[in-house]
């Protein structure tokens, strides 16, 4: 009976091993932005750095730098490409706390939206108490490396 259970984990376990590196080879770096200030994106925080913006999959942007990364469910739309603004990430500043509120990249009417979190929510509401606006921040793309940097 325990080889048995045995043989059924291992079975289990061998398609995971061959499905894991195809999901990694799914992964494309879309851009890198230099933030300058902290922003919360989703449940996580991030203090200000370089940062790589990776879509895992169609509806999956990943934030990644060296001290860590935060994974979160995205609206993906196309739109028609825009000349003006360019490439950039956008933040909704509420008094001194700043969220990620979309992506926008320029010639591939690509627009990624981040859905508005619990902490976000709160933050407007207490902004809304005191009378003030919340007002938008964008940040435009690094340029990409070219060969041999």
């Amino acid at each position: 009976m325990k080889s048995a259970i045995r043989t059924i984990a291992l079975a289990a376990l061998v398609p995971a091993a061959f499905v894991a590196p195809a999901l990694r080879a799914q992964d494309r770096p879309i851009a890198r932005v230099n933030v300058p200030f902290s922003f919360d994106y989703g449940m996580a925080h991030f203090a200000p750095g370089v940062y790589t913006l990776i879509m895992t999959s169609p509806d999956i942007l990943l934030i990644r730098n060296d001290a860590g990364a935060a994974i979160h469910v995205v609206q993906t739309a196309w739109e028609p490409a825009q000349a003006n603004g360019g490439s950039r990430v956008v933040f909704n500043r509420y008094g001194d706390r700043y969220f990620l509120e979309q992506v926008k990249i320029s010639g591939s009417g690509i627009h990624i939206t981040v859905p508005e979190s619990k902490a976000e929510k709160n933050a407007t509401r207490e902004l809304v108490l005191r009378g003030a606006r919340a007002t938008q921040v964008a940040v435009a793309f690094l340029p990409r490396p070219t060969r041999g940097d």
